[in-house]
C-alpha cells in the first residue's frame, strides 16, 4: 500500500488522532474543515469534543476519501493498515467500545453499550458496517485494537 495521506491512531491519554507528515497541508485542512483541532502535546489533529469519536473519524474518513486521499491505521509498530469507508465503521466502532470497557471495565453491560455513541445512523447512512466488498471476503477482519 502506498504511504498513507493521514494515518488515524489511538492515542492513550487523548482517544483517536489523526496524523500526517508535514507534506499533507491538504489533508489536515480537510480534517479542520471538519472541527478536528491541533493539539500541540500529542502532534496531532484530535477529533471535536462536541462528537462521539467513532462518528468523527468516520465522516473524517469520507471526506478525505471524497477529496482524493489515503487514509490508513496505526497498527503497533508495524506501521499502517489501508482504512477504507466501510473498514473504518468497524474500526473505530471497535476502538470506542474498547475506550469504554477500559475506561469502566466494571460497569454493567447495558450501560457500557449506552456510552459507546449512538451508532445506528452510521449504518443507516452507509448500509452497515459490512457494505464494502473487502470486508465479505474470508480473513478481512478490522485490525486489532
Amino acid at each position: 500500500m502506498p504511504e498513507p495521506d493521514v494515518v488515524f491512531a489511538s492515542d492513550p491519554r487523548r482517544g483517536l488522532v489523526a496524523r500526517s507528515g508535514w507534506e499533507r497541508e491538504e489533508a489536515r485542512t480537510v480534517l479542520r474543515d471538519l472541527g478536528w483541532e491541533w493539539n500541540e502535546e500529542l502532534h496531532a489533529l484530535v477529533p471535536p469534543s462536541d462528537a462521539p469519536e467513532p462518528e468523527a473519524g468516520v465522516l473524517a474518513v469520507e471526506e478525505l476519501h471524497r477529496h482524493g486521499h489515503r487514509t490508513g491505521y496505526a497498527v503497533g509498530p508495524y506501521g499502517a493498515t489501508r482504512l477504507t469507508l466501510g473498514r473504518a465503521e468497524v474500526v473505530f466502532t471497535r476502538f470506542a467500545e474498547h475506550q469504554a470497557t477500559q475506561a469502566a471495565p466494571d460497569m454493567p453491560e447495558a450501560v457500557r453499550e449506552t456510552t459507546t455513541g449512538a451508532r445506528g445512523h452510521l449504518y443507516e447512512r452507509h448500509g452497515g458496517p459490512f457494505d464494502h466488498p473487502s470486508l465479505a471476503e474470508p480473513g478481512h477482519e478490522a485490525p486489532p485494537l
